[in-house]
């Protein structure tokens, strides 16, 4: 900062510039001005000085001040520097300070903010070019002035972000970043360091540091801000997906701004802007592939400290949902096989034995602010995807790992007793339960290529053609590749909802591998809660062949439940149908599951629901053929 006699012999000279009386004063210094005049345009831009109160409160707006320093950046894309000059006869020594008149301007003027931002478009295109490096034509201009702009751009946001009139900040700062290439300009500034950019470092020394700095704090307040409308949503989703180098200087560069937080927290340690902007972008507008999910998993393993696990669980949870129709998150598959390849369950164990008895893993907090509870949604959203096409598979090759690592921490006596680790352990166990290669007639656990599916329907699977015969001639001859009629409701095996597969040929697919997978553990759970089955027809004191046998895979755990078939069929047509087709040698059991694959029945998910028929005697036996 000058001396005070410095500022002194300052403040005379801009006296001297506004000698005269009025407007014709500021006239004279306006045309000073368009004439390149150094010394006048120097101290106008003077962050030190008063100018306002030196020249009878014209502004720099209404003065003209501003439109003849913006007439002259305008000009940045096509003139070079010295040719500027000497179109008009000045003696400026650099453009920057061009740019130190805007940022006085709109530090001292908020009216200013909206001309600034509507007007500096080739100033924008000409500074934001980080390989070229090219202002006026000229890279030393470039590497005098880029920090100035860094200054402006970051003022202006920064003030807007807070204005107290909130239509007017934010029309600012969307007239500022339709500029192209800002907003990844924004992006990269943040990561002008050594490690991606030598040549900027190099270049800029001292100044780098700085514009780190700034850059981080600009985005910190754009993505911090209100994101509920649209264009802020897609603004999130924007700085979110940018690479965090530009590919004019490196093409392959496939690190977005989101990988790059997450990786430099690992560096650097947790830090409440770090954590709040991952959430936004993760959360609000799911930035979130496989590099996230790597990164986001691999940040979990190395968090040690317990103040931050509920942060890193949060990301974890809302990192395999989506959300549909902009109004809720649903457990999406893609996202969920990728990250349980990725070791997220183990991980999710891993937490219940590093932090689950600490105090704070508390039960009674929300999702944002428990470990618990984050894991407790983890687990439930793997649990209710666990039978769809790309899960089911990740579950399966993963399935060894997650075992030890679940029985590892059953045999922790200090675990088990706590009755919120012991509820999470529940839930993992349940994802296996649902989970896995079973011979649909006589239970037999199955390898991937041990499964032979019925050539009819490939919806039934079994290990041997003699399991297939059997049962085909005991009621699958009676499903397959048929649609489900009230008439034979109580003899009917398959699927009984949807009526049809959609006309999506992805959605059909994937539905058709929900379908196989629900069929190859339905005995298994049909045999696993035969007690609870049997204790239930005992309490109705009904016949088991009057049973409907309820198998509600939309809670978890598993909600199994025996009903009077005439108070589960609600009309009189299907209690009719059901008594007249029924078997008296079997039990009737619907199993049902929704279907995650981004389809809303009236604004719900839609399910699916399957109705198999198994003997009486099944339930006094461990498996079907007693193998």
């Amino acid at each position: 900062m000058p001396s005070k006699r410095e500022r002194g012999k300052q403040r005379k000279a801009v006296k001297n510039l506004a000698a005269g009386n009025g407007n014709e004063s500021i006239t004279q210094i306006v045309a000073k001005v368009s004439k390149g005049d150094n010394k006048t345009t120097t101290l106008l831009g003077d962050r030190f000085l008063g100018f306002l109160e030196e020249s009878n409160g014209i502004s720099y707006e209404q003065s003209g001040i501003l439109s003849t320093v913006l007439k002259f950046l305008n000009r940045c894309e096509d003139d070079a520097f010295v040719k500027v000059m000497l179109d008009v006869g000045g003696n400026l020594k650099t453009p920057r300070v061009w740019i130190d008149v805007l940022i006085k301007a709109e530090v001292q003027e908020e009216s200013c903010r909206l001309q600034i931002a509507q007007n500096i478009g080739p100033l924008v295109s000409s500074m934001c070019n980080d390989t070229r490096r090219l202002f006026f034509k000229s890279n030393k201009h470039w590497r005098e002035g880029i920090h100035a702009i860094v200054c402006l751009i970051h003022n202006m946001i920064l003030k807007s972000v807070n204005s107290l009139d909130n239509t007017k900040g934010k029309k600012i700062i969307d007239t500022l970043l339709q500029h192209e290439g800002l907003l990844e300009s924004i992006v990269q500034w943040r990561y002008w360091e050594e490690k991606y950019r030598p040549d900027i470092t190099k270049e800029l020394n001292n100044n780098v540091s700085d514009i780190v700095e700034l850059g981080m704090s600009i985005l910190i307040s754009l993505i911090t801000a209100d994101t509920n409308v649209e264009e802020s949503r897609e603004r999130l989703k924007t700085i979110g997906t940018t690479p965090i180098i530009s590919k004019e200087y490196d093409s392959e560069c496939k690190i977005s701004f989101v990988v790059g937080l997450i990786r430099q927290t690992k560096i650097e340690g947790w830090e409440i802007n770090a954590s709040t902007c991952l959430q936004r972008i993760i959360t609000n507008v799911g930035c979130v592939d496989k590099d996230v999910i790597n990164e986001l998993i691999d940040l979990g393993i190395n968090t040690r400290d317990d103040k931050w696990s509920a942060h890193i669980t949060v990301l974890l949870n809302f990192m395999i949902l989506k959300k549909y129709n902009n109004e809720r998150f649903y457990s999406n598959d893609t996202r969920a096989a990728f990250a349980i390849r990725g070791g997220l369950i183990e991980l999710c164990l891993t937490f219940i034995e590093r932090f689950g008895l600490n105090e704070s893993f508390d039960k009674e907090k929300d999702i944002t602010s428990s470990s618990f509870a984050s894991i407790q949604s983890i687990l439930s959203n793997i649990y209710w995807i666990g039978l769809h096409k790309k899960t089911a598979k990740a579950i399966r090759s993963n399935r060894c790992s997650i075992v030890y690592e679940l029985q590892r921490l059953e045999q922790n006596t200090e675990i088990t007793s706590n009755v919120n680790c012991k509820e999470l352990l529940g839930i993992t166990r349940s994802i296996l339960d649902i989970n896995g290669s079973y011979c649909c007639r006589c239970n037999e656990s199955l390898s991937r290529t041990e499964v032979k599916l019925c050539n009819g329907c490939g919806c039934m699977s079994y290990c041997s053609r003699a399991c297939q015969k059997e049962d085909w001639s005991n009621g699958h001859k009676l499903a397959c590749c048929k649609t489900f009629t009230v008439e034979k409701v109580g003899q009917f095996q398959g699927r009984i909802k949807p009526m049809a597969m959609p006309e999506d040929e992805r959605k059909a697919s994937n539905l058709k591998e929900l379908e196989v997978n629900m069929n190859m553990i339905q005995l298994k759970l049909f045999l696993d809660h035969k007690e609870s089955i049997l204790s239930q027809v005992k309490d109705l004191d009904i016949p088991l062949y009057d049973c409907v046998v309820t198998f509600n895979l939309t809670e978890c755990p598993l909600e199994v439940t025996t009903h009077e078939y005439a108070g589960f069929y609600d009309t009189f047509d299907l209690k009719r149908e059901f008594e007249e087709s029924r078997s008296k040698e079997n039990i009737t059991c619907i199993f049902i599951s929704d279907i995650y694959d981004g389809s809303f029945i009236e604004g719900q998910i839609p399910s699916l629901e399957i109705q198999r028929l198994f003997p009486h005697e099944w339930l006094s036996k461990r498996k079907a053929h007693g193998k």
